[in-house]
């Protein structure tokens, strides 16, 4: 695990507490996609503190779970403990052993980001079986559109000190479309993209907490 990639571990607590769920809209659209039941066998990859695995374990699938982070990883063996069809491994995808074509669906939720393009969809394409469905999702975070002042404090505060130079530039359609091409180039057809809008308030002592991961 690289020193950047350490500081979510090390702010596990921070990451539950002020990290947002996904919302119920993307997982409707997974279902309607895929079938998932208890038959089916699932991998999370990156699974942090379990913000993206209720609705697919309460499916009664057979969910692995990858985490490296020993205290995130703690969390959600903690959080999902109750449930017989969970199995965690404190291990990256890259050092995971699993035999090919072994899961119905695979997903990672703000962390595929962390696996160099060419291997993690090299190896998520690998692990699935024919007809298996990759869902990759993240957070994108926004400006504060309800508070101009605040959100121009708050980017100034950026500009001095990270050296910012340009204004931020909100996550849209191009940039979803981009990425939803990228697996055609490694053997996967029919990809679809979706763009899901939410609004999450802090105190400012919640919001030092999430920048913290």
């Amino acid at each position: 695990m690289v020193e950047f990639e350490r500081t979510f571990n090390n702010a596990a607590a921070n990451y539950e507490v002020s990290r947002p769920i996904y919302v119920k809209e993307l997982y409707d659209a997974i279902f309607n996609y895929k079938q998932i039941n208890s038959s089916s066998n699932v991998l999370e990859i990156g699974i942090g503190t379990g913000k993206a695995t209720l609705p697919i374990l309460e499916k009664r699938c057979n969910l692995i779970a990858l985490e490296p982070g020993e205290q995130l990883e703690k969390i959600s063996n903690e959080k999902f403990q109750k449930y017989d069809n969970f199995l965690m491994y404190n291990q990256t995808l890259q050092n995971f052993i699993y035999p090919a074509n072994s899961f119905d669906f695979i997903y990672s939720a703000t962390a595929f980001h962390w696996i160099s393009e060419e291997y993690g969809y090299k190896r998520v394409y690998e692990l699935l079986k024919g007809g298996g469905v990759f869902a990759r999702f993240a957070y994108h975070a926004g400006q504060d559109k309800r508070r101009k002042a605040l959100t121009l404090e708050i980017q100034e505060l950026y500009k001095r000190y990270m050296n910012l130079k340009n204004e931020p530039k909100e996550y849209g359609e191009d940039e979803a479309k981009k990425l939803a091409q990228i697996a055609e180039r490694y053997g996967f057809a029919d990809t679809k993209y979706n763009l899901y809008y939410m609004t999450k308030d802090f105190t400012a002592d919640e919001y030092m907490g999430l920048l913290k991961t």
